[in-house]
């Protein structure tokens, strides 16, 4: 008869639930990798891993994204860390804009427990030990409450309460390998496998262009919106030079250093598209679907390659290594140029001396009918601009009224200078908006520790919709996975965002020399005053006698060659006392002759 405990009894029945506990998990995650050749020998890839769970069903994968907005009250948070420029006007537009260093902008919900702010500073502080970040710095000083830029990606219902906006942006952050490895932790499969496995700091590093994000928004997942799903996007934008990579094949193994080690268990979908649009290269695979989209007048050719059907054919189930060879049939000798895009814009600081600069926007649109924009100007409280001085021109001295005009004016170390204007430029026109600042001094606390290299301005952002879709790849409002971007014809527009240059200001510096050399010479005298005082107080003064001095090398001979003449002069008198008394010495070892 066999005995059965009651713990194994239990221990078999926890078995047999894990199977269906694993079933009610419903998080979906998908990965995609959407390459792009650019032109002048670049190469554009955008990485998006998507997680979508239902709140309050059960824990998700991204459980300290998801606390974050239980615990603060999110409706929306974008984050961005971004290294370079994006050239607008050579590579048209990326499918996620940011702009140079950390960028982040949460909406809130207004609930009376918590100020705005003290949510908003808490939040900062959490992103910062989260992403290995300088978020904790974030202060009054560096947020803005933007009217008209910024709006909400998430599900709107009337009767709602409106979000409460907050933004800031640290143009002198640095991106580093500190930041992608918490980035990348945050994932399912984490670095190990799937398509985050190509990102190898290396690689991604020592490209011109790369940026991090993540993106979460809490969307409807009713029409009375009682039940609530969450939605986190984490993306990657690397851009390339061919140049670097000793000619103009390329391929994905070339570019991150090594190829796909298969799709990520955990992936609902894995999914590679190449953008052959410009079909002047050959690929060593054939893809698995052939996308043709078509939105707001552009045509855009894609490949599509399925991972996990690739692992299912090629590799029959085991880990195999995914690799796309790209080799180019152009002749080397050729640049191609392409198109500029519907509207870009520069940015650049005018003026001679430490007096007075001024600020200048350029936008230029290419498109065949007129364009209306929204200009959001963050300018730092140490740079004091004059509103009255603002001018838009239209060619030489065609002066343009902007269509509203919101204005925050900044105080000292307490808040920035807003400026949100909206314009209307013409067709095939280029626009100048300028306005003229002062050059102050700062307390020299304030002063960073390399003063002479400069204090950033926040880039610029321009918003507004465009009518076609040309050079054109960001996803619709709506949309959550790249593929759902294929022929989605938007007839009131495509929103469009772009983030202008970081101005570099140097301001009047003090001679800090000087307090360097005051800091020396007093603590040269306190030590030369403090070291005497110090032993006249401390030490006991007792008299002792005199010491005879050490004898020299001289005075040492000097008294050999003395004493040896004194020896010399005592045997002299002695042998001659003997020889006057006449003794003789008796030799008593002499024989007996007697």
């Amino acid at each position: 008869m066999v005995k059965i405990s009651l713990w194994s009894v239990a221990l078999f029945m926890a078995l047999l639930a894990l199977p269906s506990a694993a079933t009610d998990f419903a998080d979906v995650f998908d990965e995609e990798l959407y390459i792009k050749p650019l032109p002048d020998r670049f190469v554009y890839s955008y990485f998006q891993f998507t997680t979508r769970w239902e709140v309050g069903l059960n824990d998700s994968l991204a459980r300290p994204l998801a606390e974050l907005v239980h615990h603060f009250g999110l409706q929306e948070l974008h984050l961005s860390f971004t290294y370079g420029l994006w050239r607008y006007e050579n590579w048209g537009y990326p499918v996620t804009d940011a702009g140079p260093g950390a960028e982040v902008w949460a909406w809130f919900d207004p609930a009376p427990s918590k100020s705005i702010d003290e949510r908003w500073k808490l939040l900062c502080g959490t992103l910062s030990g989260l992403f290995c970040a300088s978020l904790g710095f974030i202060d009054r000083s560096y947020t803005f409450e933007p009217v008209y830029s910024l709006r909400p990606q998430t599900h709107r219902f009337p009767g709602q309460t409106e979000p409460v906006l907050r933004y800031a942006a640290l143009p002198r952050e640095i991106v580093c390998t500190e930041n992608l490895t918490p980035w990348a932790k945050l994932l399912p499969c984490r670095s190990r496998e799937g398509m985050v496995s190509l990102l190898v700091p290396d690689s991604v590093y020592a490209s011109n262009y790369h940026s991090l994000g993540v993106h979460i928004r809490k969307l409807c997942s009713d029409s009375a919106c009682r039940e609530f799903q969450l939605e986190v996007k984490q993306t990657v934008s690397v851009v390339q030079d061919l140049r670097l990579f000793d000619g103009p094949n390329w391929s994905i193994r070339k570019l991150f250093g090594q190829g796909m080690e298969g799709s990520c268990a955990l992936a609902t979908t894995s999914n590679v598209y190449l953008d052959v649009t410009e079909s002047s290269f050959d690929v060593s695979q054939k893809p698995h679907a052939e996308v043709i989209s078509v939105r707001g007048g552009a045509r855009t050719s894609l490949h599509q390659y399925d991972v996990k059907q690739f692992e299912a054919s090629v590799a029959k189930g085991r880990r195999a290594m995914f690799n796309l060879a790209i080799m180019d049939k152009r002749d080397p000798g050729i640049i191609v140029v392409a198109g500029p895009p519907p509207i870009y814009a520069k940015r650049f600081i005018l003026g001679v001396g430490q007096e007075r600069g001024r600020i200048v926007t350029r936008i230029t649109n290419n498109h065949w009918g007129p364009l209306e924009l929204v200009v959001f100007e963050n300018i730092p409280w140490f740079v004091p601009i004059y509103l009255h001085t603002l001018s838009i021109k239209h060619g030489a001295d065609q002066r343009i009224e902007p269509a509203f005009l919101h204005y925050t004016p900044g105080v000292q170390r307490e808040r920035p200078y807003g400026l949100e204007i909206g314009v209307r430029i013409p067709a095939r026109s280029t626009i100048e908006l300028a306005f003229d600042f002062d050059y102050i001094f700062l307390k020299w606390q304030e002063y960073p520790p390399d003063a002479n290299h400069g204090h950033y301005i926040p880039s610029s952002i321009i918003s507004l919709l465009l009518p076609s879709a040309r050079n054109y790849t960001s996803l619709p409002r709506e949309a959550s996975l790249f593929r759902q971007s294929f022929n989605a014809t938007q007839q009131a527009g495509y929103f469009l965002q772009l983030r202008t240059e970081s101005l570099l200001l140097t301001l009047p510096t003090p001679d800090f020399s000087m307090p360097y050399n005051v800091i020396c010479l007093a603590c040269t005298v306190v030590a030369l005053a403090f070291g005497p005082i110090h032993n006249i107080s401390t030490k006991r003064i007792t008299a002792k006698g005199k010491e005879g001095g050490k004898t020299s090398l001289s005075d040492k001979i000097r008294q050999f060659f003395r004493l040896k003449d004194a020896v010399t002069d005592e045997e002299e008198p002695k042998e001659l006392a003997h020889a006057s008394t006449g003794e003789e010495t008796e030799d008593l070892s002499a024989p007996d002759t007697e």
